[in-house]
């Protein structure tokens, strides 16, 4: 790997979000962008359920202590102009020796038919492959999580396989994960891809009001 290594700080910029490096400052607008419980219902991480401001300091503090032992590299996605946080994104399962990252995403539930996803993907795809030079970037979601899949699919990552009931999660329930990637010699069709979906025009408007 080339690049810093996967090692803050780092900072991305696109055309619609800014990726700036995590910091706990961002706990009570990250927690307002977590509103909405269908965000949590999936993740392995995380308080599972919309956090309190206190509940979101300590979950970033978790994600800044892996970063702090190289494990992760996590950024706030910061919707451009108004520089809101509208969720995380992250790069973790570093292995450096083998070329290999994961990538992991919660973004606030009325932005999710926006091009954000698609740009926040393109910005980290291009940072993986074109700056640490990485042989493969890796996804994994819940089976039951079909919005996700599809998502990620949409991206030109191939779909694996799964890892059945692997991980316990909420209430005594054991994950089955679906398992995706991008090898670096499928890069440029991807980011071709990605960049043809930005194209489109985004008619923005406010996000909707959260329900309730």
């Amino acid at each position: 790997m080339t690049g810093s290594g996967f090692r803050p700080p780092v900072t991305l910029l696109g055309r619609y979000l800014e990726l700036v490096p995590l910091a706990r400052a961002h706990a009570g607008a990250l927690a307002a962008a977590g509103w909405d419980p269908e965000v949590w219902s999936f993740l392995r991480i995380g308080p599972g359920h919309p956090p309190e401001v206190a509940e979101m300091e300590a979950f970033l503090d978790e994600l800044l202590g892996y970063q702090a032992a190289g494990e992760l590299l996590a950024f706030t996605m910061e919707l451009l102009p108004t520089r809101t946080p509208v969720g995380i994104i992250r790069f973790l399962d570093i292995d450096r020796p083998n070329r290999s990252v994961e990538v992991g995403t919660w973004l606030d539930s009325r932005y999710w038919r926006s091009p954000l996803n698609t740009e926040a993907k393109l910005l980290v795809l291009r940072y993986a492959f074109e700056e640490e030079r990485v042989h493969r970037v890796q996804f994994k979601t819940d089976a039951r999580n079909v919005r996700s899949q599809k998502a990620i699919e949409r991206l030109g990552a191939v779909r694996e396989g799964m890892l059945r009931e692997a991980h316990l999660v909420g209430r005594g329930y054991f994950r089955t994960s679906l398992y995706y990637s991008i090898l670096e010699g499928e890069w440029p069709a991807v980011r071709r891809g990605l960049e043809e979906k930005l194209e489109r025009p985004w008619e923005r408007a406010a996000p909707p009001p959260k329900p309730g």
